[in-house]
């Protein structure tokens, strides 16, 4: 039986917000089951990371397993359970993280991060430019808070780009190589505010645990790799009873900036708007 997530006219809500019990994802009747079941989990508890990133139907065979030891028959099980395909998982995952950088991280970064305070894009001693000022795919120095947007601009573009993403349903295989792109210039936005604007990157971290979910996002379907995350694994610690499930930044752990000692430049060739 298809569950009804949408609000009634006149309610409270406190009644549908937040969310109590998380239903199964065939119960949602939707053609963007995915988002909307992506939405609960985060409203459920927004610190588990690793269950906001896992893919629903490999994260449910254990509880398949149980439910077959409780009494339930093979064929009942099977009705409830959707096979969900990895592309279409990363793509809805990446575009909720792009959707939920803007606050409260970014609405935060807007009032300390200026032209005057940072007018260049750096983590460190990284440097990056955008494409965005260049003229026929060149790249040109731009100030951190107009780099920060128009990455966040050029990733929405994309992940609503019919030519690259025709369909959310399916993701065909050429596009695919637009996942990396996006999660390592989206992680950009991450490490110039932990370098550059602490504070505010431990409040929106305490209050949203993005990178966290980023981090879990990367590191289990290797969209980013290891030599590009400059936010150091040793600035992230486990959580304890707080944040339970979930890796968040150390707070007043003292981790020098990352530099260009032992970098290589690479040079992504995959997509024609890359920038490095």
């Amino acid at each position: 039986m298809a569950l009804v997530q949408r609000p009634l006219r006149g309610s409270r809500i406190s009644t549908f917000y937040p969310v109590k019990n998380l239903p199964s994802l065939s119960s949602l009747d939707s053609a963007f089951q995915l988002q909307e079941y992506i939405s609960l989990l985060i409203r459920l508890d927004v610190h588990d990371v690793d269950a906001i990133v896992s893919i629903p139907g490999r994260a449910g065979k254990q509880k398949e397993k149980e439910s077959n030891k409780e009494g339930e028959s093979a064929d009942d099980t099977k009705e409830k359970s959707v096979n969900v395909d990895e592309a279409c998982w990363k793509y809805e995952q990446l575009r909720r993280l792009a959707q939920d950088l803007s606050h409260p991280l970014i609405t935060m970064l807007q009032q300390v991060c200026t032209r005057t305070t940072c007018p260049e894009m750096k983590a460190g001693e990284w440097l990056y430019l955008c494409v965005a000022h260049g003229n026929d795919g060149a790249m040109e120095q731009c100030c951190a808070i107009d780099y920060i947007l128009h990455t966040l601009d050029s990733a929405t573009a994309l992940l609503n780009s019919p030519r690259a993403f025709p369909s959310r349903l399916q993701i065909p295989p050429a596009s695919h190589r637009h996942f990396t792109s996006l999660a390592r210039r989206l992680g950009r936005i991450f490490a110039h505010a932990y370098f550059h604007h602490r504070e505010e990157f431990e409040q929106a971290e305490a209050e949203s645990s993005l990178y966290a979910r980023f981090l879990a996002l990367t590191e289990k379907f290797d969209l980013v790799p290891a030599d590009f995350l400059v936010i150091p694994p040793r600035a992230v610690a486990s959580s304890s009873e707080e944040r339970r499930g979930s890796m968040v930044p150390a707070v007043g752990l003292d981790v020098p900036p990352p530099t260009l000692l032992g970098a290589s430049l690479h040079v992504d060739t995959t997509s024609p708007s890359s920038e490095d």
